[in-house]
């Protein structure tokens, strides 16, 4: 067993002027920023703390939801004229996950990303040569552990693929509560559930510790007592949430994830991935508890629960105050079952099955997402 954690953290209001103690004289920084932390004025504060160090930037803004290897292709020509010693990722996951996924070509300019990137447990990819360039990482949305984790997460030919290496860790993070302040409702939900699904999949894993444990205990009973208050602009409670989604990165960076995951990235195309894990993880839970109920009476003794029921009924009631919807109500049933067995066929692959505590098969899949659909 190891526990690891390569990213020094900064917190609290303000936090975003560490960047001027980062930064050296005549360092060249490329900064990714989403549009809304732009529009936002946080990409300029950035800029200015660059400039006040003495260092010199370039900018690249706007990044798709959903990114894909052709968003990573058309933006590393760019990147390598400019010569970057660091990179800064302002934005939610895919900001971070995209600018994680151009430093990769960038350090290493001749990789193949068939040869590192990982769709299926049973392939066999290559492990990532050593990455030279500073990372630093600051997510305005709270759900994604993007800022800690050690993969990046990109879409080919419409399928997820996941990068991992302990190298694509940022080496900084920064946990600035003002910019997750401005999140829209539905996306707080949506990336605050994400973070329950995180801290409770990290927990029940084949291969969590004493020390994930730990990390994904406190993000779980920080969503269960802020999250509403949340969603409904609350700023302590965006604060905390904030965090919480940091720490629920920690637990998984160690602890890794599970079915909902796995299920979750072969249905990225019905909705956002926060609110299809919120969906899935009732289903998941049932299914996981009828062979392996230790973990999750543990996890709900710790947050101060009778039993895993009690825990299995909180999340549901979490879920439906939140107004979390059945697949049902976001896709078509005639598309959903044409993709089914093609979608369960490619969740069994998923690479985070193998952490899951108990083994599905593909049929036993299926039947989660049928459940799932249906609301049953």
């Amino acid at each position: 067993m190891r526990f690891f954690l390569k990213t020094t953290i900064f917190l609290g209001r303000g936090s975003l002027s560490n960047i001027s103690k980062l930064i050296s004289e005549n360092e060249r920084v490329i900064v990714f920023s989403s549009k809304s932390m732009e529009k936002l004025g946080f990409l300029k504060e950035v800029i200015n703390n660059i400039e006040n160090a003495g260092g010199v930037y370039e900018t690249i803004v706007g990044v798709p939801p959903e990114p894909t290897i052709e968003n990573v292709e058309e933006i590393l020509p760019k990147v390598r004229e400019f010569k970057p010693d660091t990179f800064i990722a302002i934005g939610g996951g895919s900001v971070i996950d995209v600018a994680k996924a151009v430093k990769v070509f960038y350090d290493v300019p001749d990789l193949d990303f068939d040869n590192v990137a990982v769709f299926s447990r049973f392939q066999k990819v290559n492990p990532l040569p050593k990455l030279k360039s500073k990372f630093i990482a600051i997510p305005s949305t709270s759900g994604a552990g993007s800022e800690v984790s050690a993969a990046s997460v990109i879409k080919k030919g419409g399928t997820k693929y996941t990068i991992v290496s302990p190298d694509l860790c940022p080496d900084y993070a920064i946990l600035d509560p003002r910019l997750p302040e401005n999140m829209p409702k539905e996306v707080a939900r949506n990336s605050g559930l994400d973070v329950l699904v995180h801290a409770i999949e990290a927990y029940v894993s084949k291969v969590a510790t004493p020390f994930s444990d730990a990390y994904a205990l406190r993000a779980a009973k920080i969503i269960f007592e802020y999250l509403e208050k949340s969603v409904e602009g609350d700023s302590e409670a965006r604060e905390m949430v904030h965090y919480a989604a940091t720490m629920a990165g920690i637990a998984f960076l160690n602890g890794r994830l599970g079915l909902v995951h796995a299920m979750s990235h072969k249905a990225a195309w019905i909705g956002p991935h926060g609110l299809i894990n919120a969906i899935l993880l009732p289903y998941v839970m049932e299914f996981n508890v009828k062979k392996a109920p230790e973990r999750y009476d543990s996890l709900a003794r710790e947050l101060g629960l009778k039993d895993v029921e009690e825990l299995y009924l909180k999340i549901v009631d979490l879920n439906e105050r939140l107004g979390v919807p059945r697949l049902s109500d976001l896709v078509d049933e005639d598309e959903f079952m044409e993709r089914l067995p093609e979608m369960a066929r490619k969740a069994y692959e998923d690479p985070l099955v193998a952490f899951n505590p108990v083994e599905p098969s593909v049929e036993e899949i299926k039947e989660i997402y049928l459940k799932a659909f249906r609301g049953e």
